[in-house]
């Protein structure tokens, strides 16, 4: 399994570059064991999701999906003690980017699909491994059309994000926004005739603090999470050269984080509202050029299964664990699988989510071997 690893991580899939090495390896390791793997493409055939099935015979069964992200954050920036893109092995850990975000899980999952006798299997096992995910889920939206088609046909999926393989049951969904404010740059003299950009920015941000009031006061709550309310979370502002210049523009981002049943959109759109509305007409009254064009930039749906759901129960019974289902205020591509496609789905995978992302980002030894025998441990054969 650590020699799987090693290669996973060899292949820099940052977000923006091809996957495609590292699916070219994933397709041959499989054909070595009689698993056929479809690909299906971006539009620049630059990166690929993939999609393999052990042990269906030809039947179209999907069985229990393992399901998992091929792309990393960039290293750009970040003080790494070695190459972050060659696998270093100590006693207790695997250190390189994306060991615990998420190759460490496709590890495991190929360390078993490269070996199993597929005439032994009683229930079919798909592993589905998506591009993009870490800039909005790419790779598997493009795919929700070809999963519903699985419904009927499909036990459930397992998402191996980093949860210290604990069976999460629900996670906050994300968008991100951009507003931008255009005007006329002219001399600070004539600001009181003209628009400002940064003056009708300020505007919207001050309308979405007035929401995250809102939301913590009254709601919705979800007391399943830590932070059991939606909010808005303004992260960029860009505009404007001197004070003694009008600006002629300013740009606004945020990220929204909704807790399920009180969805991003609705939230959205009340922003955009107001930005388009009383705002822009202030704008305008001072000048023709003005505009406001707000846009979304992502979109990570919420994820909520019912605890008592069959395949969690299957799931949790199956790895033998006693802990309650947990929710975590990540995001991961579960509210596309379940929310959209269908599929009954719980997120659960090696390592810890404090180490995705981080320099030197690790995962423990003992938990790739756990996770191994939690995957050979459903009843399937």
């Amino acid at each position: 399994m650590l020699e799987i690893l090693e290669r996973l991580v060899g292949f820099d899939t940052t977000s923006h570059k091809s996957n495609l090495e590292l699916i070219d390896y994933v397709e041959d390791l499989l054909a070595g064991n009689g698993i056929t793997s479809e690909l299906h493409w971006n539009e620049e055939r630059t990166k690929a999701n993939l999609v393999a099935t052990a042990g269906a015979g030809g039947s179209g069964e999907r069985g229990v999906v393992w399901s998992a992200h091929t792309d990393v954050v960039p290293v750009d920036g970040q003080s790494w003690s070695a190459d972050p893109f060659t696998l270093r092995v100590t006693e207790s850990v695997a250190i390189g980017r994306g060991t615990a975000d998420m190759k460490g899980f496709i590890a495991c999952c190929l360390a078993i699909l490269s070996r199993v006798d597929q005439d032994r299997l009683t229930t079919p096992l798909t592993l589905m491994l998506t591009y993009e995910e870490e800039v909005g889920c790419v790779g598997a939206r493009r795919l929700v059309d070809e999963m519903r088609t699985w419904v009927g046909r499909v036990e459930g999926c397992i998402v191996g994000e980093p949860t210290g393989l604990a069976v999460v049951v629900g996670h906050k969904g994300k968008q991100n926004h951009r507003v931008t404010f255009k005007g006329e740059p002219k001399h600070a003299a004539l600001a009181p005739l003209m628009p400002n950009p940064i003056a009708a920015a300020a505007a919207v941000i001050g309308r979405a603090q007035s929401l995250n009031e809102t939301f913590r006061s009254e709601g919705p709550h979800d007391d399943r999470f830590d932070i059991g309310h939606s909010w808005i979370n303004v992260g960029r502002v860009d505009g404007g050269v001197k004070p003694n210049i009008v600006p002629g523009d300013c740009v606004v981002e945020f990220e929204i984080r909704n807790v399920p049943g009180h969805e991003c959109d609705g939230i959205a759109t009340e922003i955009g509202r107001f930005a388009t509305g009383g705002v822009l007409t202030d704008m305008l009254a001072r000048s023709a050029l003005a505009e406001v064009r707000p846009e979304q930039l992502s979109d990570t749906p919420s994820f909520a299964i019912d605890p008592a759901h069959k395949f969690v129960t299957f799931v949790r019974e199956a790895f033998g664990t006693k802990d309650a289902p947990q929710f975590v205020p990540f995001g991961t591509e579960a509210g596309l699988i379940w929310g959209r496609a269908g599929i009954p789905t719980v997120v659960c995978g090696p390592g810890a989510i404090t180490e995705a992302h981080t320099a030197d980002e690790f995962v423990s030894l003992d938990q790739l071997k756990q996770c191994v025998q939690y995957l050979r441990s459903l009843p399937l054969a």
